[in-house]
């Protein structure tokens, strides 16, 4: 056999030795392998609300509409930053023509002013206020960040806790002598935000606060995972 050919397979032979035992380690079975998941919720009151108000009008005269929805949106960002516990933005400003036959007539516009804050009273009055100018698109209430993350890391304590006293319930009734955790994943979910109401109208030219019930949602946390009995 040429030299070359004999270098070729020698190289091959002892790639194999070497990447063999590789292989058969992650290749090796595994048992007594039991998967299984916990959960762990609790309902926490809304301490957050976000309001959207909208501005719509129409005009034969696309400048003079634009006008009018610029000028009425900036009085009510101008009373709305008045109250310094509430984070005010505007939001989408949309204008399109309105058909009639092909023909555009006239030219619709709307712009939307976000509203959030956890000062309900003061926010319930601000959207009484501005609903003498706009219209209430949508009010929710949510769970804040802040405390979100508090009570989420309440539950994941509870939720090992959990997943220990089962892993250590499996080993008893299967007579195992111990346990090992092959994985273990952690899930948080719950507490979206809660619509209240939508698409409220200005009926008068002064109007009274909304009625407003932020209530509470219900956040949880699964913990799911692998224990190996030995």
């Amino acid at each position: 056999m040429p030299r070359f050919a004999c270098l070729i397979v020698t190289t091959f032979i002892l790639g194999l030795a070497m990447t063999g035992p590789v292989i058969a380690a992650e290749e090796a079975p595994r048992y007594n392998q039991i998967h299984f998941q916990v959960e762990r919720s609790r309902p926490v009151d809304n301490d957050r609300m976000h309001a959207v108000l909208s501005l719509t009008a129409e005009d034969d005269n696309a400048a003079r509409l634009a006008d009018q929805i610029n000028r009425t949106m900036d009085g009510a960002l101008k009373t709305a930053k008045t109250k310094t516990k509430i984070e005010v933005r505007t939001g989408g400003y949309r204008t399109h023509p309105v058909y009639d036959k092909d023909k555009i007539r006239r030219w619709r516009a709307t712009q939307e002013l976000i509203l959030e804050g956890s000062d309900f009273a003061e926010l319930g009055g601000l959207i009484g206020q501005l609903q003498e100018r706009l219209q209430v698109t949508f009010i929710n209430f949510s769970v804040s960040p802040a405390r979100r993350a508090a009570v989420e890391d309440e539950l994941i304590t509870q939720a090992l806790d959990a997943f220990k006293q089962r892993a250590e319930l499996v080993r008893k009734q299967l007579a195992a002598k111990g346990y090992r955790i092959v994985d273990v994943s952690i899930n948080t979910g719950g507490g979206g935000p809660v619509p209240i109401m939508r698409n409220l109208a200005m009926e008068a030219a002064s109007v009274a606060p909304p009625a407003v019930e932020a209530g509470a949602s219900t956040l949880n946390v699964s913990v799911g995972g692998t224990i190996e009995l030995q």
